[in-house]
């Protein structure tokens, strides 16, 4: 045999131990759909239950988005993460911390609030999301208020309470965390829950969700069962499905990974959001468009999260907020000329429809899937080790796509 033969050999032997080795991530970049336009998308949770000065920020904030338009002219549109309920404090001090009671966004003192979030979706800027009935399980909150002074004085203080400053762990709703490791919640209780919050974000917003976003990414396969029966389509997720806390109280990494447009098995979509502008923590626009640029290379969306915590509490704090906001839709303006807007339901459309904005042609999808694959490093360092980035990389270039005429590409 040639020394050509040989070396043509070891490549095919190569390449095919690291497809073989690696066929899920393959299997996964090769499935994703890919995108051939930049898209943003604002995703901004926790708003509801709070401050009421929360309707005044949600009215600045809708007055910035407003002055921005894509490549379609269409605004940017923020999602909303609704927290539907929290404690009636009054009524739980009164009753001296026996018993959970609950107050919604339909009680009068938080009209103003819920008008503001109504604004802004006529606007076309918001696009409301369920996040939970409550960002917590009542049950654990109130077990937790019996042994904790700081948790019963939250539950019982003489304003609204902010969830944020609850401890982690008691923030995760759809768990048991009375003890942890935490456990998961009986499934009955599960089911009636997740039918609650569907029909109280119904009667609070005259339609029902269509998208959700659990709690710090904890959820279970019961509870996604039961949004499906109740009608929600759209599950956004950190591209995995965490399901416990460990004894420290530190969220446990699932193993059910995902990827954008994929469905599950009680029929919902997928979104994957791991992109982040959290000013308050010192990440500011700049990541937020580097992460941007990432994504659109790999024919991904950047679906950009931005807490409630980023907009309330003191004015300086709200101002460079807003500031960071602006920056990242001008650098990203300015830098993808073909840059979309839209929701989170109009993407995870896209994707269910395969719409014009999505890649079907085979060589291009061979491009973009070696380009997801690259971001993964042990597999690039072994294709370097074993030589298998010069055939990856020979397909690479035969497969970089062309513009289709009349569309628009991030080729």
């Amino acid at each position: 045999m040639t020394v050509a033969g040989v070396v043509l050999l070891w490549l095919a032997a190569a390449c095919t131990l690291l497809a073989f080795s690696y066929r899920k991530a393959f299997a996964d970049a090769w499935t994703e759909p890919v995108l051939r336009v930049p898209v943003l998308i604002l995703e901004s949770d926790d708003w509801g239950y709070g401050p009421v000065e929360q309707a005044q920020r949600l009215d600045r904030i809708a007055e910035v988005l407003v002055h921005f338009r894509d490549s379609r002219g269409s605004n940017p549109v923020m999602t909303l993460g609704v927290v539907l309920a929290g404690p009636d404090t009054d009524r739980i001090r009164a009753d001296e911390c026996c018993n959970y009671h609950r107050l919604t966004l339909a009680d009068p003192r938080l009209q103003p609030l819920r008008d503001a979030m109504l604004r802004g979706r006529e606007l076309g800027v918001f696009a409301l999301q369920l996040h939970g009935m409550e960002h917590y399980w009542p049950g654990c909150l109130m077990h937790a208020a019996a042994a904790d002074e700081k948790i019963r004085h939250w539950v019982t203080q003489d304003r609204f309470a902010r969830t944020e400053s609850l401890p982690s762990a008691l923030q995760s709703r759809w768990i048991d965390t009375t003890a942890l490791p935490s456990t998961p919640l009986p499934r009955n209780d599960v089911e009636a829950a997740a039918t609650e919050e569907i029909r109280t974000f119904a009667a609070v917003f005259g339609r029902p969700p269509e998208v959700v976003v659990p709690p710090t990414f904890v959820w279970t396969e019961d509870v996604e069962a039961a949004w499906a029966r109740g009608g929600i389509g759209i599950v956004v997720t950190p591209g995995r499905r965490n399901e416990c806390r460990n004894a420290e109280g530190r969220i446990v990494e699932g193993k059910r990974t995902f990827w954008n447009g994929a469905e599950g098995p009680h029929g919902v979509s997928y979104i994957v959001r791991d992109c982040y502008l959290e000013p308050c923590l010192g990440v500011t626009h700049e990541r937020t468009v580097e992460a941007l640029r990432l994504r659109t290379k790999a024919g991904r969306p950047a679906l950009v999260e931005i807490h409630r915590m980023n907009f309330i509490g003191d004015e300086s704090t709200m101002a460079h907020a807003i500031e960071e906001m602006k920056r990242l839709l001008e650098t990203a303006c300015a830098l993808f000329p073909t840059l979309r807007f839209m929701s989170t339901t109009a993407l995870a459309r896209h994707f269910r429809e395969r719409s014009a904005l999505i890649e079907r042609r085979t060589g291009a999808r061979v491009h973009f899937m070696i380009r997801r694959l690259s971001s993964i490093s042990r597999l690039r360092k072994l294709a370097w080790a074993t030589g298998a980035i010069l055939p990856a990389s020979l397909a690479y270039v035969i497969t970089r796509p062309r513009p289709i005429e009349g569309t628009e590409s991030i080729a």
